[in-house]
């Protein structure tokens, strides 16, 4: 009997334990739900869950999920997963009144196990009154940020006349196409073949007329009319022992149901060198699957690899280093990407599949694409694109970690195109994702990837300066010339020199637009004020720091802050 006496208390201690729990679950201040994680069950909610939703105890418990918040379910079970990784998981939802009405809400979610079944309690807090008065202020600014609109109008509408009236022809143009479609194409391929280092082209099949990206003139030599040429005249390129092989195979695979195309072969510059390239194209084929279309990019591959001391020398190619060849074109080729804001919808090319993994059907969404950008700089990202859509911004970059399918990260820098409206208002981002680690990775068999020096030295002077800027809060002792020549072992002249002739910008004003990249990032994060961001990227005063920021973005960091934070609360309301 004396054993079984601690027993009993220890029961009666634990009934009382739970009696306190519910109570102080029922009469808590904030409004809380318990509900099973698999089915979306409600199976137990407080007094403040039933005031805010409107609904009775009983109505409340016959409730799932989806009836009250308007999120998808799947995405709601992944939030949850990812809450029980990290012990639990903020976000921002819209609950649903019973009455029908949205109300904005911040809920916290955590996951716990009890009798064997995994189940979540989630806090709702109203953000309604939050949001009102954040309007109330966003009011009172009003009349500034009008100003700063009307400012900034003003300077855009003050750009070169001789440029406006090339963009208007164009606009024109492209509105007077019949197959809006194929217009598309045609402004992908000329925007990113402008600034590609590439040769992108886009080869209307039945035609035999082909369109060539701008640094054809730079990489081989040749200035065409119109950006056009015919097939034929390609072929002429080619060296004779290479011309045959390479139509019969290009033939081949379009008479086939293949998606892509690929090879390698000698081409002849004006100048009458012969360059190492490689090709590769998306093949677009019409609903009865023959090919109509191919958009693609030639790489000159003697640019980015020495895989012998003479193969500048060498007239043909073997086939064991057209396989190499053909391997760090792949590995080479950054990924190209097209953003309707319209549509949500995002075409990604080829080399989509080849760096990162995913099995790549072309198009997605923003979503799919923004759960594949690392967490920790996911919000920093995605706020910074909603930022330069909402404004005047014509361009957009961002350095960020990117998760590749096997769970890899691979340090990545994207840069885009801003399309805008006669209103302002942005419809379509055209851009390149680069994979800045790629220089580190080896081919199946082990072998290093050999690149060219010079194209290696600048990736690794990018990643140099991505690393301090973005990823560590190292305070610089000394500037950044020295750091880098330290770093790298050259003489910075030479890197200065080296950077300035393949980026076509100045080192140091990669370094500035990155500044002015984590700054933008700093301020969206409101973790740090002015000063403390100036000292954290080595300015010399808060002053220095916005004349710097405002000459890159035409704002000064308060007009930022303030955009940014309506575009945050637009965000919300929608």
């Amino acid at each position: 009997m004396k054993n079984k006496e601690p027993r009993r208390s220890e029961q009666s201690g634990s009934v009382a334990a739970d009696t306190l729990h519910q109570l102080a679950f029922e009469n808590s201040l904030q409004a809380n739900i318990i509900s099973i994680v698999s089915t979306g069950a409600i199976i137990s909610a407080n007094n403040a869950a039933c005031e805010l939703l409107g609904y009775s105890k009983g109505e409340l418990l016959n409730k799932t999920r989806v009836d009250i918040f308007r999120i998808n379910e799947r995405s709601f079970k992944k939030m949850l997963r990812d809450s029980k990784k990290a012990g639990q998981s903020i976000a921002s939802i819209t609950a649903i009144h019973k009455t029908g009405t949205d109300i904005p809400c911040e809920i916290t979610s955590a996951v716990f196990v009890e009798d064997g079944t995994e189940k979540s309690i989630t806090t709702l807090s109203n953000m309604r009154e939050s949001i009102l008065k954040q309007k109330e202020r966003d009011k009172k600014n009003g009349k500034i940020v009008a100003a700063n609109v009307l400012l900034t109008k003003s300077k855009q509408e003050a750009i070169d006349s001789r440029k406006e009236k090339i963009v208007a022809d164009n606009i024109l143009i492209a509105l007077a196409k019949a197959d809006a479609k194929l217009e598309e194409y045609n402004e992908l391929i000329r925007n990113i073949g402008k600034t590609s280092y590439d040769v992108m082209w886009d080869w209307d099949v039945s035609t035999g007329e082909i369109y060539v990206g701008d640094s054809v003139e730079e990489l081989f030599g040749y200035r065409l009319e119109n950006n056009k040429v015919r097939f034929v005249h390609f072929t002429h390129c080619l060296l004779p022992q290479d011309k045959d092989i390479v139509k019969k195979k290009l033939f081949q695979i379009l008479a086939s149901n293949g998606k892509s195309w690929n090879d390698s072969y000698l081409l002849k510059r004006l100048d009458g060198s012969v360059a190492n390239t490689t090709s590769r194209a998306c093949i677009i084929r019409d609903e009865s699957g023959k090919a109509i279309r191919l958009v693609g990019a030639i790489h000159d591959v003697s640019r980015l690899q020495e895989l012998e001391s003479k193969v500048s020398e060498q007239t043909t190619i073997q086939d064991k280093d057209k396989e190499k060849f053909l391997l760090t074109a792949k590995l080479s080729f950054s990924v190209i990407w097209d953003w309707n804001v319209l549509t949500n919808e995002i075409f990604m090319g080829e080399g989509f599949e080849e760096l990162f993994g995913y099995t790549n059907n072309n198009y997605q969404n923003l979503a799919d694409w923004s759960n594949r950008v690392h967490p920790e700089d996911m919000e920093a990202v995605i706020q910074g694109l909603q930022v330069a859509i909402t404004t005047l911004a014509i361009h957009w970059q961002h350095a960020y970690r990117f998760i590749r399918a096997d769970g890899s990260i691979a340090r990545v820098f994207d840069r885009a195109s801003i399309f805008r409206n006669a209103d302002g208002s942005a419809y379509r981002l055209i851009g390149v994702m680069q994979d800045l680690s790629r220089q580190k990775e080896q081919n199946p068999a082990g072998i290093d990837i050999i690149r060219n020096r010079k194209d290696l030295l600048i990736e690794k002077i990018k990643n140099e300066i991505l690393e301090l800027i973005h990823y560590t809060d190292e305070r610089l002792q000394t500037n950044f010339s020295d750091y880098l020549s330290n770093k790298l072992q050259y003489d910075y002249t030479y890197l200065a020199n080296v950077f300035s002739e393949l980026e076509g910008i100045p080192i140091q004003q990669f370094i500035i637009n990155q500044k002015i990249e984590r700054v933008k990032e700093l301020i969206a994060s409101g973790e740090c004020k002015l000063t403390e961001i100036a000292a954290k990227l080595h300015y010399s005063s808060v002053g220095h720091l916005s004349n710097q920021f405002k000459k890159i973005t035409g704002f000064t960091p308060s007009q930022y802050r303030q955009q940014h934070q309506q575009s945050e609360n637009t965000l919300k309301d929608v």
